[in-house]
This record gives structure tokens, C-alpha cells and sequence, in this order.
């Protein structure tokens, strides 16, 4: 049953033990929006297997611990926050669950008991109408939660429509924060030698083919799939596609340029029609989406590759990003 923004508090306080879960390697965004709806309506905050560096520099700063892999069982309805995609929350058998999302991925909604999920830049966007139709003003703590959570999912508003920061600006001016302590969150989170290796060695193994102006660039890597997508697009690629092994699985993430997006590439698609051909899944936004799936990195790469080149194949840019 999919649902408005006002009708989430009538529908949770019908549960006395709630559990906001957040997807794999939790972002900001993913652990913003869980914290600013425990706040709101009690519960517990969890995560599996664990948050990145960013969503753990967000939780030092407001003071906020998360549950990692909790045991779901003892829960009365587990609300499952930014992310609709079964892969992302690991083997958990849910009996009852509610989903709030932003992404286009739908694996999840069929089964929920009730979902909250449109097209917006940010969860905490949504998050943030959940709490203003139900007249809740939030802490301290989860405004600030939000504004991060905005931040990074738009690519500190590369990415943002005019709704982002319209949302932003109601955040502030309802509490008592600072945009620069938003800022500040961001700026302790240190860039790891690993991290920057990884990004090196994507540049130094990257396969590049393009059509007509489109520069279409994959790589494999060890780890830090995502990040060194994103320095690839970064210095020159209109689409990246990195990916790497974890155990047995395969795991590719793909960035896109704005301007590839709006001629019609869609990541999200692309990386679900291809993760389910290979007994996996994938998902996200159009342009910024990942999979898991069975096989060898370079064999799925090669078919993420054609797809985007296929999706770009007689299309030409709508605008130059600057």
C-alpha cells in the first residue's frame, strides 16, 4: 500500500517496537533519515553490516549509535529507509515491514505492509515532509541529520532540483543550526590512502570507448567501486562503471555526468536488468546505481559497457555541465 507523507504517524503508532534499518554500508542519507524518524516516533536505528566512514563522522557529531545486523525478530514492524532493493539489506526475513525510499527500485514495495516512495534528489527530503505534515519540529540533532543527508545524496547540490534546497532552507530556518556545521560534519571525514589507490589504479586499468561525444570509461578494482566511479567522471568520463569482487560476489557501481542522464541514459535500469540476468540485482537513480551479482567482473562490466553505449548510441548532450 503505498501511502502519503501525512498518513505515516497514524500508520507507525500502531507498533509499540519499531526498527528504521538501513541498507549495506548505510550513507548519510540512509542513517539521517533512520536517526530524524527514531527521533520522531521512538524505535531503534540499525544497519547491516556496517556505515560508511561519512554516515559514521554524521553519527559522532550528533551523538547517535546505530545497531549493526540486530536480530529483526523481536520487532513489530521493521521500516527499511532508503533503499527498496532486497540485496541491500542481506538475508533478513522480514515478516512485517514498511519501506520509505526515494529510488526507482521496486523489489521490495510488492510485499510491504506499506511503502512512502517517490522520486525525490534525498530520503531525507521525504523524511523531512513526514515530519512537517505530522506537525513534529525536529532536534537539533536531526535537522542537522537531514541537511547532511541532502548534501551528499545530491553531490553537494551538483545533482540537487529546486525542491533540495527549498527543503534545506525550511531545515534551518525551523532550527537552531548552522549550514556550516553541515560543512563541518563533511570536512572530518579524512580521505584514506586505500581510497585514493583504488581511484589511481581504476585511472591506470580504465577501458575507454565513446559514441559520438559520449566517453564511456570502465575499470575493476579491489574496492571503493563507487568513489573511484566518481573521480573517473570526475576527470573527463561521461559514464564510469567500475566493479570488483567481494567473496563470491560481483559488485559494479556506475556514475553518469548530469548531461548523460537527461539525454536518456538510465544507470538504475542498466544495472537491474543486468545484475537479475546474473542471479543477482541492482538499482538506484539514473545517474548513479550499482549492482551485486554472480560472475567475473570484466565479463559484467563488458555488459554494462554495451548497454550504456547502446542507451547513448545517436544522442547527443543537452547541456554541458560545468
Amino acid at each position: 500500500m503505498q501511502i502519503q507523507e501525512d498518513e505515516f504517524k497514524d500508520l507507525i503508532s500502531g507498533y509499540n517496537r519499531v526498527l528504521y534499518l538501513c541498507h549495506r554500508n548505510a550513507d548519510p542519507d540512509a542513517v539521517g533519515s533512520g536517526f530524524a524518524l527514531r527521533e520522531a516516533f521512538g524505535g531503534d536505528l540499525a544497519a547491516v553490516e556496517g556505515v560508511s566512514r561519512t554516515a559514521a563522522s554524521l553519527l559522532r557529531a550528533i551523538g547517535a549509535d546505530v545497531l549493526i545486523d540486530p536480530p529483526v525478530e523481536g520487532y513489530d514492524l521493521v521500516v527499511v529507509v532508503d533503499t527498496a532493493v532486497r540485496l541491500q539489506i542481506g538475508d533478513l526475513s522480514m515478516k512485517e515491514y514498511a519501506v520509505v525510499d526515494h529510488h526507482q527500485d521496486r523489489d521490495l514495495i510488492e510485499s510491504a505492509l506499506f511503502s512512502l516512495q517517490r522520486p525525490a534528489d534525498s530520503t531525507a527530503e521525504i523524511v523531512w515532509e513526514i515530519l512537517a505534515k505530522s506537525g513534529i519540529v525536529p532536534s537539533r540533532e536531526a535537522a542537522l541529520a537531514l541537511v547532511v543527508g541532502i548534501i551528499t545524496d545530491t553531490g553537494r547540490f551538483k545533482h540537487a532540483h529546486a525542491s533540495s534546497f527549498r527543503t534545506v532552507a525550511e531545515i534551518l530556518e525551523s532550527s537552531t543550526i548552522e549550514y556550516a556545521e553541515a560543512l563541518d560534519v563533511l570536512s572530518r571525514v579524512p580521505t584514506e590512502t586505500s581510497r585514493r589507490i583504488a581511484a589511481l589504479r581504476a585511472a591506470s586499468r580504465a577501458e575507454i570507448e565513446w559514441t559520438n561525444d559520449w566517453v564511456v570509461v570502465s575499470s575493476e578494482v579491489g574496492a571503493f567501486e563507487g568513489s573511484s566511479a566518481m573521480t573517473l567522471v570526475d576527470i573527463g568520463a561521461d559514464v564510469a562503471l567500475v566493479g570488483g569482487m567481494h567473496g563470491n560476489v560481483c559488485r559494479i557501481s556506475g556514475r553518469a555526468r548530469r548531461d548523460a542522464s537527461l539525454a536518456g541514459l538510465d544507470l538504475a535500469a542498466i544495472m537491474g536488468d543486468v545484475g537479475r540476468a546474473h542471479q543477482g540485482d541492482g538499482g538506484g537513480h539514473r545517474g548513479a546505481a550499482a549492482l551485486e551479482a554472480t560472475g567475473h567482473p570484466l565479463v559484467l562490466l563488458a555488459e554494462c559497457r554495451k548497454r550504456v553505449l547502446e542507451a547513448l548510441e545517436g544522442r547527443r548532450p543537452l547541456q554541458v555541465d560545468l
